[in-house]
């Protein structure tokens, strides 16, 4: 009987005989792991780092934003969604359909929202974010947000704002020169603050702040980088625009009410649409290019592709206080719209993001997988030429009294050997393949990132090692090795002594 470490160095010698075709199998091996560990070791927190920097909570958690439903120029509809949008086909919202939406249970108010942009706030031209848009929303909205109820009644002659959070929570301190969060004091300090909102800013999404890598600081841009980016809005505005009627603006006065979350700055909807008809005014006005009349198309079953006068694509639900956004949501969605709320909006990025993880997961592990069954057909290849030319052994080992069992365990003990080997050198290289490509992906995102705060949230590094998952797979590869090499094995084993020892 073969005593189980003598098999081990038994086995350890026959493989160094063979040293080429047992680096091959080793390093066959090492391939497939590679790519799977590479992934697992970088997957999950990729996952992480996009759901921080990508997802923001630009709705409200008691507003639901509404589409409409049936815009065939957005997607195309498969024949089952085609047939349920006959039963309720809305492809343009109008006050009609708002004033339905206003009847339901626990919506407080409904209108389409408006954007006013460009725009500028002077007070935030040395924050980390330029404001270049402010949103026109329903006063029950703004009142939500309103911290001081006092500061809101002495808003008689100047427009109240509802300011983001992440607009006032950062302040660049230029000796660590690097962002810092700001303290709750220097925060509820805005409000009751009054600024002046400059209406048609053209310079308005200029940067003031760029991002040093190498150095890992933040640095104020110098007059020539802000004069470059002035000259490129300018050029960009000559090839379309009169300058003198395109530079004009509408100097107003605000006052800031309060806080939301998120990078969002609201102002009431009737403000807004005043400042949208001043901005359309001044673009017609401004055009040197007028774009000329064009007959309406008529598409039959699909409709327009644009609205009219008095239509919309998008509108926005204020519920009550106490109501459920979800339970009002799904009743707008049976009116045949499409309804949005923070949760769903998270839901669904989370969705996304998760399928195209998976889809990410499942190319590599099958990838591997297909490398892992070459590597599994050459353990077997290199188990079957190691018993072929150890016959003589074979039959010198039985007889010194070596069962069948001692012969079948000391060639499946090789073929486990080859595969844990280059299980673990697979490990290794994956582990340092997964380092580097972390490095990469956290050089790129911080290249790419010009939110500071989102900047704060990227981490040193993307790379961990799932200890439970390796310890998973080398068992699996001690499996599928025993596998690979139980049929050379058997072979070994039923080895005829008498026979193998005559020939030699």
């Amino acid at each position: 009987m073969i005593r189980r470490r003598d098999q081990i160095r038994l086995s350890v010698q026959k493989l160094t005989l063979r040293k080429k075709r047992a680096v091959f199998s080793i390093i066959s091996v090492a391939l497939g792991v590679v790519v799977v560990v590479a992934v697992d070791s970088l997957i999950q927190n990729v996952r992480d780092l996009v759901m921080k920097t990508q997802f923001t909570e630009d709705i409200d958690k008691d507003a639901i934003k509404v589409f409409a439903g049936d815009n065939p120029y957005e997607y195309n509809m498969t024949p089952e969604e085609r047939k349920e949008q006959r039963k309720k086909r809305v492809q343009f919202l109008t006050e009609s359909t708002f004033e339905e939406i206003r009847q339901l249970p626990g919506v407080e108010a409904a209108d389409h929202p408006v954007d006013v942009k460009p725009i500028s706030i002077d007070a935030f031209a040395d924050q980390p974010r330029p404001v270049e848009l402010l949103s026109g929303v329903p006063d029950g909205m703004l009142k939500r947000h309103v911290k001081d109820p006092q500061v809101l009644a002495t808003c008689t002659n100047v427009i109240p704002l509802v300011v983001g959070e992440h607009n006032v929570r950062l302040r660049y301190d230029p000796k660590k020169k690097k962002f810092v969060a700001e303290n709750p004091a220097a925060v509820n300090a805005w409000i009751g603050r009054d600024v002046t909102i400059t209406v048609g800013d053209n310079y308005a999404s200029m940067y003031n702040y760029r991002f040093e890598y190498y150095k890992k600081q933040w640095v104020e841009l110098d007059k020539d980088e802000v004069a470059q980016q002035r000259e490129g809005i300018d050029r960009n505005l000559r090839n379309q625009y009169e300058p003198t009627v395109i530079s004009t603006t509408l100097a107003l006065k605000g006052r800031v009410v309060g806080f939301c979350s998120g990078n969002q700055i609201m102002m009431p909807l009737e403000t807004a649409i005043t400042c949208e008809k001043w901005l359309t005014q001044r673009k017609a006005l401004a055009e040197l290019h007028p774009a000329t009349h064009e007959d309406e198309v008529e598409y039959g079953e699909r409709g327009r592709e644009t609205p009219r006068a008095g239509e919309y694509t998008e509108g926005l639900v204020l519920v009550k206080p106490g109501a459920n956004t979800e339970v009002v949501a799904g009743k707008i969605r049976k009116m045949g719209l499409q309804a949005t709320t923070r949760a769903s909006a998270f839901e669904s990025f989370v969705k996304e993001l998760d399928t195209a993880i998976r889809f990410v997961k499942r190319i590599a592990f099958a990838f591997g997988g297909i490398i892992l069954g070459i590597a599994c057909a050459l353990l077997w290849s290199t188990t079957s030429r190691i018993v072929f030319d150890s016959r003589v052994d074979i039959g010198l080992f039985r007889a010194l009294g070596a069962t069948k069992g001692d012969i079948r365990r000391l060639f499946l003990s090789e073929a486990v050997l080859l595969g844990l080997l280059g299980t673990l050198v697979g490990m290794l290289m994956g582990w340092s393949v997964a380092y580097y490509i972390s490095r990469w992906v956290i050089r790129l995102v911080r290249h790419e990132t010009s939110d500071p705060e989102e900047l704060l949230m990227v981490p040193d590094s993307v790379f961990h090692v799932d200890v439970s998952f390796c310890l998973m797979l080398l068992a699996g590869a001690a499996f599928v090795s025993i596998l690979a090499g139980l049929i050379p094995a058997n072979r070994a084993a039923n080895v005829d002594p008498v026979k193998a020892l005559k020939r030699e």
